[in-house]
């Protein structure tokens, strides 16, 4: 699953272990200012889930939630 939030891209995958859980997992990316270089974030494993479905709602959650506080703190900085 594949959406823009924000100012970031936001790329939620659910991995499929051999112990047939899926992980959530999520990787963000920020486009680069000026004089900036691309910002790209991997969750790595954040959660063990049944289904596909729940990992995955699970990765978006978090990836919000992560790109909620970068670009709070992007303002503080400014």
């Amino acid at each position: 699953m594949q959406f823009d939030y924000r100012h970031f891209h936001i790329d939620c995958r659910a991995r499929h272990a051999e112990d047939g859980c899926y992980y959530a997992r999520a990787r963000i990316t920020r486009a680069a200012r000026r004089n900036e270089a691309l910002l790209t974030h991997d969750s790595g494993d954040i959660d063990s889930f049944a289904s596909e479905a729940d990992a995955l709602c699970c990765a978006r959650s978090w990836a919000i939630e992560w790109c909620d506080v970068a670009a709070d703190q992007a303002e503080t900085v400014r």
